[in-house]
């Protein structure tokens, strides 16, 4: 995120929840907000409790601030029981599509390196080991039977490398999960260099901003009405 100019957003809100005595409190990514047809920069605060991954959670924020584009300074410093950022009815949160696309893609991965690992096994050796494998005729005996040796290695070895393969998988989908937030941080700035250059305000790229941030924040409800667009 500092790379792109999130990180002073963050910085001022953690001094100011500080300065609150919120020190429990976590800011969550800088969002966007529109008002009055002006373009703010949004941050919602949560509980270090809350769960915000956790999409049965179905948290709503405690404390929101707006800070202002132009001058980079807190504007308001809201706590959501007393001003609340939702106008009108809660917008539900949609994200099954997610939950089913990350289990249909995990499951295709895992298969798919398995598939590529046990025929790697069974179709390539190491110099030494096709030597050895060639002089037993790629059979060893087993309890007074021939066994072919790469089934017999796969055998000995299937259980642990799908754990490994479930690990690498995971850490996989997690490291392309993980690179929303960098689509995001760039949309974020397109929006905000337009909006400070020109005063317009990029609703479609909002709206993909907003989309972003549902999916991230699982468990984190109201983001719709956040963006208030």
């Amino acid at each position: 995120m500092d790379n792109l100019g999130l990180d002073k957003y963050l910085n001022m809100v953690n001094e100011e929840k500080k300065e609150r005595g919120l020190k429990n409190y976590i800011p969550l990514y800088p969002m966007l907000r529109v008002e009055n047809d002006v373009l703010y920069v949004g941050v919602l605060i949560t509980d270090e409790k809350d769960n915000v991954w956790d999409k049965d959670a179905k948290i709503k924020p405690e404390y929101w601030v707006l800070i202002d584009i132009n001058s980079n300074s807190i504007k308001e410093f809201n706590e959501t029981d007393k001003k609340d950022f939702v106008i009108g009815k809660l917008i539900e949160k949609h994200t099954e599509n997610k939950q089913k696309e990350l289990s249909e893609y995990t499951v295709k991965k895992a298969l798919q390196y398995k598939e590529y690992f046990m025929e790697d096994i069974k179709n390539d050796q190491l110099p030494f080991q096709k030597k050895l494998a060639s002089i037993l005729n790629n059979e060893i005996e087993v309890d007074d039977t021939k066994v072919n040796i790469n089934d017999y290695l796969i055998s000995h070895i299937e259980e642990e490398l799908k754990e490994k393969i479930d690990e690498l998988v995971e850490l996989l989908v997690y490291s392309k999960y993980g690179s929303i937030t960098f689509y995001y941080c760039n949309l974020f700035k397109q929006i905000v260099d337009s909006y400070k250059q020109n005063h317009t305000i990029d609703k479609d790229k909002m709206k993909l901003c907003c989309e972003i941030m549902n999916n991230y924040y699982d468990g984190v409800i109201g983001i719709d009405n956040f963006f208030n667009i």
